[in-house]
This record gives C-alpha cells, sequence and structure tokens, in this order.
C-alpha cells in the first residue's frame, strides 16, 4: 500500500512540475543551448572593437599582409560619398547569407563600420561566434572622418535627454523557459547563420532614450521591459536607469543569467555608448529574444558624472582620407574538383573540338 502512495505522489508531482505554472523550468532546447555556448565563449573573452588610429596604423604601417578586410554596411549611397580606402560596402541585411560569408576570409582580421558603430557592433559578434577574427570600428565611420553629405551625426553630449537616475540597485526575479529557436542547421554554426540571417534581414532593433522614457512612463506598468545595465559595478552605481539591473557582459549568457530573462517581454540593453550593449542584443534576439539596443548608451539616458567613459562628438574625428570608388567583393574560392579554371576549361574545350574534328575527317575518309 506505501508503495502505491509513493507512486501516485511522485506521479502527481511530475504533473505539477509540468502544469504548475513554471514552476520548473523545462531544459533549453539543443539549438537554443548551440548558440548560447558561442555566445558565452565569445563574450567571456571579451568584445571586439578597435579604434580608428589603431586601424589607421595598421593599413599604413608598409606591411599590406597584415591588412584587415574592411566591410562598410551603411547605404550605397553613404558609401558612395566616401568611405575608407579598400572598404566593401555589404550592406548588413545581406552580410550573413551562405553567399557572403563563402567570400569571407577565416584567416585575416575583419573590421566592420557604419554610421556610429551600434549596428556594426550587432554584426561583429556574429561573425565572432561563426568563426571569424572581427572588430567593430569604434564609432564607425565619423571616428575615421566626418564625411560631408552623410546625414547622420555621432553622438554628442548636447544630444543627452538628462533623464533622472538612480543609485539603488536592482536585480532580477523568477525563472522562465528559454525560447524556442526556429532555425535549423547541421551543427551550431549553421544554426547560428540561419538565425542571424533571419534577424538582419528584418533589420536591427534599436530603441532611443525619449521611446524607453515614454514606455517606462505610460501609466502601464505591463508594458516596461527588463533593462539591463552592462557597464562595470562601480559606474552602474553612480547611477543608472530607474530599474535597471547591472549584469556584466562577460555573465550574460550563461545559462544561470539567461533563465532570469523572460522570453515573452522586451529587453533593453545599455552600456556607455551602445556598442557593447549592440554585440549583445543581436545575440540575444538570435536567442529568441526580444531585445533591444539603447542607442549611444547610458549618455542618451543621462549625462552620468563621474563616469569616465565620453561619448563620441565630431572633435574626435581623425579626419582621415577617404575614397569614393567602390572596391569589388571578393568571389567564392570554389571546391576542388567542382569548377575548373577560365584558361583550363578553354584549353578542354579546344581539345575536344580538336578531337571531334579529327572523328569527323576519319570517318569522311571511310
Amino acid at each position: 500500500m506505501s508503495k502505491r502512495i509513493l507512486f501516485i505522489a511522485m506521479a502527481l508531482a511530475l504533473v505539477f512540475s509540468v502544469l504548475g505554472g513554471g514552476l520548473v523550468s523545462a531544459a533549453p532546447a539543443p539549438n537554443f543551448e548551440a548558440i548560447r555556448g558561442l555566445a558565452e565563449t565569445y563574450f567571456t573573452a571579451g568584445t571586439k572593437n578597435i579604434k580608428a588610429d589603431a586601424l589607421y596604423e595598421i593599413l599604413h604601417d608598409g606591411d599590406a599582409t597584415n591588412d584587415p578586410m574592411l566591410i562598410d554596411v551603411r547605404k550605397p549611397e553613404d558609401f558612395a560619398l566616401g568611405h575608407i580606402p579598400g572598404a566593401l560596402n555589404i550592406p548588413v541585411a545581406k552580410l550573413f547569407t551562405t553567399e557572403t560569408l563563402a567570400s569571407l576570409p577565416k584567416d585575416r582580421q575583419i573590421v566592420v563600420n557604419c554610421y556610429t558603430g551600434q549596428t556594426s557592433s550587432q554584426a561583429v559578434s556574429q561573425l565572432n561566434m561563426l568563426g571569424f577574427k572581427a572588430f567593430n570600428l569604434m564609432y564607425g565611420m565619423p571616428a575615421w572622418k566626418m564625411v560631408e553629405g552623410v546625414s547622420t551625426a555621432p553622438f554628442n553630449a548636447s544630444m543627452s535627454k538628462g533623464y533622472d537616475v538612480s543609485t539603488e540597485p536592482a536585480t532580477l526575479s523568477g525563472t522562465f523557459d528559454a525560447p524556442v529557436i526556429k532555425a535549423q542547421g547541421a551543427d551550431a554554426a549553421a544554426i547560428l547563420q540561419n538565425a542571424a540571417e533571419g534577424y538582419f534581414t528584418a533589420g536591427t532593433k534599436n530603441i532611443k532614450a525619449d521611446a524607453l522614457y515614454e514606455i517606462l512612463h505610460d501609466g502601464d506598468t505591463a508594458n516596461d521591459p527588463v533593462i539591463v545595465d552592462v557597464r562595470k559595478a562601480e559606474d552602474y552605481a553612480l547611477g543608472h536607469i530607474p530599474g535597471s539591473v547591472n549584469i556584466p557582459v562577460a555573465k550574460l549568457f550563461t545559462t544561470e543569467t539567461l533563465a532570469q530573462l523572460p522570453a515573452d517581454k522586451q529587453i533593453v540593453l545599455n552600456c556607455y555608448t551602445g556598442q557593447t550593449s549592440s554585440q549583445a542584443v543581436s545575440v540575444l534576439n538570435v536567442l529568441g529574444y526580444k531585445a533591444f539596443n539603447l542607442s549611444f548608451g547610458m549618455p542618451g539616458w543621462n549625462m552620468v558624472q563621474g563616469v569616465s567613459t565620453a561619448p563620441f562628438n565630431a572633435s574626435m574625428s581623425k579626419d582621415y582620407a577617404v575614397e569614393t570608388i567602390a572596391a569589388v567583393v571578393p568571389q567564392t574560392v570554389p571546391t576542388a574538383g567542382t569548377m575548373l579554371p577560365d584558361w583550363t576549361a578553354w584549353f578542354v574545350g579546344g581539345l575536344a573540338l580538336v578531337l571531334v574534328g579529327l572523328g569527323l575527317r576519319r570517318a569522311a575518309a571511310r
């Protein structure tokens, strides 16, 4: 009798664990875990960025063998007005197609730039997770040169909204099931590539400070997003968006942290200038979360006194030379045996014609 009661109790416990309102979270699906693992590895090692002066030094050190591939993801009309010499113009919506990725080298550094570093950052994290050695050009094209006629301006202190900040820390509560990833693939890289292509084709996710302020002050707390501040703990303590939680980006993609993020609610990430939070936001989206980058980071909300990292302004531009001639996107290197070089094809074709001609002459002679 006691065994029967024990069996019933165990069965009821199992039922309640499944139907009991999320008291026990389900284990993440393999696709989710595949991408999460790549993300944790990348962000634990540190995000990849490069400043304009460091890139200039590499390009002008007299050694062309260490020159990186330069990818400019801005609009073609803005690229045409002026870009870093040798840069390729590849819209971010096409960057993660199978054809484009096949044309990118994995044994050479890649530097991606956009208008302010927000979009290129979102792409760089994905490229690194796919095995490329990619770097984001900090603050984008304006850091290299302020090209006349390009309408998108870099951030400066006058653009800060000056909204209230808090010094009271906030924490996350509850646990949630991981999102379901629809992208498929034979391995982690293939799953990520398919998910990334889907995300960037639909458009990157950003939100401006005034739009976030409106949501937080519309009188409806049900639509308030989860706000994650990935800055250093000491800078977070000096002032942060009220209600935001402090999670270093190196710990954001652990299983424990992600289990605290709801998949059915908006998540807004912010950092110092939007470069780091952008890298994390694109990955959260391919994992199935509804994540948005706070454009220009905390300075867009408030210029908190004592935080050393300053936003970008026009005076910081290096004013390096640009070109208006478009570079050619390299073609995919054919797999051995799948395609013959042009001269080989001509030779084989000519030889075939000669043999056919000899055969016809011999037949006619008979």
